[in-house]
């Protein structure tokens, strides 16, 4: 079985794609493929902001969507995850990130702290200029080595994509 964490961007993109319900209902029914609630990426989803109808509208939708994909799957933050995450900002900043700690990059190392914390096979990721950046990736590769754990395998939106949509309707 594939234990899974996609980034908060996948969402937000998987509900813009003509077949949406088409891809939930094969992630959903994938048997080997489990994908994780993480709470910092449901608070990163909750704090889309509610200016107009639309983006309320799209909120609800990401909510939706990520509650029915990750379904009873529950991952739990704790202060290993953090200091791990705050490692790997530390290495990246070392390797020339630019981004600051208080960015969006905090969730994004959060999320690959977890995952090589609690020993997943994959995190699933559309930002190449944070999560999956060259210093980024460098990073973890360096932390996890000097930590001894174990690196998930990254892979794009577009991977994810063509998995689902190759994939025979199981039911």
């Amino acid at each position: 079985m594939l234990r899974v964490l996609f980034d908060t961007n996948i969402y937000g993109l998987l509900i813009r794609e003509k077949d949406a319900d088409e891809l939930e209902r094969k992630i959903k029914a994938e048997k080997e493929f489990v994908v994780y609630d993480y709470r910092p990426i449901r608070q990163e989803i909750r704090e889309i902001p509610k200016i107009t109808k639309l983006s309320k509208k799209a909120r609800i939708q990401i909510l939706k969507l990520y509650d029915s994909i990750t379904g009873k799957h529950f991952l739990s933050n704790s202060i290993n995850i953090t200091n791990l995450a705050r490692k790997y900002y530390d290495c990246y900043r070392n390797f020339g990130g630019i981004y600051g700690w208080d960015t969006s990059i905090r969730i994004d190392f959060m999320i690959v702290a977890c995952a090589s914390t609690c020993k997943l096979d994959i995190v699933y990721s559309a930002d190449n200029k944070t999560l999956l950046s060259k210093q980024a990736l460098k990073a973890y590769k360096h932390i996890n080595i000097k930590e001894n754990q174990k690196l998930p395998t990254f892979f794009t939106y577009e991977e994810l994509l063509v998995k689902f949509r190759n994939l025979n309707p199981s039911i």
